[in-house]
């Protein structure tokens, strides 16, 4: 990435194409395609004028493997997703705990399981003393994050002036303000109302579905990370995304 300028269009020709690798068949992604130019060149000038604001996002209801709310970001919004992670995930990636896992390169489901065999191994002296372990989860993990405490973290590592607007924007969104539904409607009266970032006022609460809120996630994690590791000194301790282990 070219940091001297973050809004380049090479950059955003970048994240144009890292983006349309899984959503090319969408219909707002064909649409952009048709002017992919103009569009680009377009967004550029909203990011460096800032006056860019995120279009309202596609709501519906999953019912596997349980009943979840998603929004799905415009395609457009979704190029700015990826350049802002792309901008700002190596920095972030130094930071984070070996044994964080999901969203991250190498560290999907299988490295987690994996991971967690080998200290399950090790803590049991294969298996030869008795061992401990300790399992928790987040309650309403994404729908409660306090989204002025997630700002406040990632403002501490920054200092583009750009990028610290752009986070703000990305962050402070409420997409449940004016989303188009789609599916059943019947489905929405379904979900739990501390699940449901319709009922949050604005305040906390990630969509489930944006590449960004997938790496804000562990960024806003990644606290309570360094709070286990270095804290509690807790030697075998793993996370994905909300699931955290420690053995002992």
């Amino acid at each position: 990435m070219d940091d001297a300028d973050i809004f380049s269009l090479r950059n955003l020709y970048r994240a144009y194409l890292n983006c349309r690798q899984s959503k090319r068949g969408s219909r707002c992604a064909l649409q952009f395609e048709l002017q992919a130019e103009e569009n680009l060149i377009r967004l550029q000038e909203e990011l460096k004028t800032r006056t860019y604001s995120p279009l309202p996002s596609t709501c519906f209801v999953t019912e596997s493997p349980k009943l979840r709310e998603i929004f799905a970001a415009h395609f457009r919004d979704r190029i700015v997703h990826h350049l802002l992670v792309s901008y700002l995930e190596p920095g972030w990636e130094r930071r984070f705990i070996h044994d964080s896992y999901a969203c991250r390169k190498d560290k999907g489901n299988h490295a987690a399981v994996k991971r967690l065999q080998e200290f399950m191994r090790k803590v049991s002296n294969n298996r030869s003393r008795p061992a401990f372990f300790l399992h928790l989860d987040v309650r309403s993990f994404f729908v409660s994050i306090d989204k002025q405490i997630l700002y406040d973290i990632v403002c501490r590592r920054e200092e583009k002036p750009e990028i610290i607007w752009l986070m703000g924007v990305v962050i402070f969104n409420n997409p449940a303000e004016d989303p188009v539904k789609k599916g059943r409607r019947a489905l929405f009266e379904q979900i739990p109302l501390h699940k449901s970032l319709f009922h949050t006022g604005g305040r906390t609460g990630l969509p489930i579905g944006n590449y960004t809120s997938q790496f804000f996630a562990n960024v806003y994690l990644n606290e309570l990370d360094q709070f286990v590791k270095h804290t509690l000194k807790c030697r075998y301790y793993l996370r994905y995304v909300d699931d955290l282990v420690l053995l002992a």
